[in-house]
């Protein structure tokens, strides 16, 4: 079957050949594929480049990257190279920054397109990382979850929480927020008093190396 041309960017969404909730773990199904969007997370490679660094075919290495932009998992760079030598060159989906307020105008259709890239980014770091037995070796590691019951307001003061600590951000608002235990046992006393059921919220901290492969410079 011939594919189609190859488009700079990402596959449009009614052209993908997997649906949104199935694309983030695509990538995750299979050995290569994973390897290379972590390789991809580093840096624009093609198949050439990234199969030198897995010490596979070309060829398999060509037909998962294809597979990976048709999915919309993965974004075409374009061609690169000397004379009559091309390569098709593929790179990670941009992961976008986007502030509260940016994030409450987008329809839930854009919400579950942004998602959909930070999920994928999510598990394959994880499986990469645990697969290459990186974590193992880690002494370092942080794999922190749980699961409280939160009220609306404890989920916002946990995103606040979150939010500002990523950001290296103090002062009275941060303090009282304390931690995360403080604020599902806040959102209980809540809960108690105002008959709000809650919904349970997964709460998640991760440090792990990074279980890419090969060095994190460009080899043209």
């Amino acid at each position: 079957m011939r594919r189609s041309e190859l488009k700079l960017g990402r596959k449009p969404l009614r052209e993908r050949t997997r649906l949104p909730e199935d694309a983030p773990s695509y990538p995750v199904g299979h050995r290569v594929r994973l390897e290379a969007l972590i390789i991809l997370h580093e840096r624009e490679s093609s198949a050439a480049d990234i199969a030198e660094l897995l010490d596979e075919d070309v060829r398999l290495v060509t037909n998962h990257l294809r597979e990976l932009y048709d999915a919309g998992c993965i974004e075409f760079a374009g061609h690169k190279g000397d004379g009559n030598i091309k390569r098709a060159v593929y790179r990670a989906v941009t992961r976008p920054l986007i502030s509260d307020e940016e994030y409450e105008e987008l329809s839930l259709k854009e919400r579950h397109e942004i998602n959909g890239v930070a999920i994928q980014w999510i598990l394959a770091e994880c499986l990469s990382s645990y697969r290459n037995k990186k974590m193992d070796s880690d002494e370092a590691l942080c794999l922190i979850t749980d699961a409280p019951i939160l009220d609306a307001e404890g989920r916002i003061e946990l995103r606040d929480l979150f939010t500002a600590s990523w950001n290296g951000e103090s002062g009275e608002a941060f303090d009282a927020l304390k931690s995360a235990q403080e604020i599902a046992a806040r959102a209980a006393d809540r809960m108690t008093e105002s008959g709000e059921t809650g919904k349970t919220v997964v709460v998640t901290l991760m440090a792990f190396e990074r279980g890419g492969v090969g060095p994190t410079t460009d080899s043209w």
